[in-house]
């Protein structure tokens, strides 16, 4: 099981802004298989299911961002992100003074570049199912 800790805005350390499709895959393994995400979609996504992590290209295949799902190990500050106890995650983010924009399905940290996926928040026990780590700013 690799382990990935995000440190700042498009660093997860070992994948960072500016990384290309080859080094990704030259550093994450050959376990992976393409899709295309979307209907619309032009670049595939690499998807290693068995590290819980699918990573996103733009048209010149560099990392655009990388999705953890809830079996992979990523963390932030200490805090295990995906699959942890989203009020767990909440509390622990605003303690560390980063803004939360909540939506239907979970929440954003901009200033993270984090989308979490949470489809049951606001229930009792409700897990982080995705995040996704934008290595892209919002415009």
């Amino acid at each position: 099981m690799m382990s990935f800790e995000l440190l700042g805005f498009g660093d997860l350390g070992s994948v960072h802004i500016g990384m290309t499709r080859d080094q990704s895959r030259a550093l994450l393994g050959r376990g992976f298989e393409e899709f295309l995400k979307a209907a619309d979609s032009t670049v595939p996504t690499d998807a290693y299911d068995d590290l819980g992590v699918h990573v996103y290209f733009d048209e010149s295949y560099r990392v655009i961002g990388v999705e953890f799902l809830k079996w992979s190990d990523l963390s932030w500050r200490g805090q295990h992100l995906s699959g942890a106890d989203v009020l767990e995650v909440q509390q622990y983010m605003v303690a560390q003074g980063e803004a939360l924009n909540f939506n239907s399905s979970g929440f954003d940290v901009n200033g993270l570049g984090l989308r979490v996926y949470a489809p049951d928040i606001g229930e009792e026990e409700a897990v982080i199912e995705t995040v996704y780590v934008s290595f892209v700013k919002d415009k």
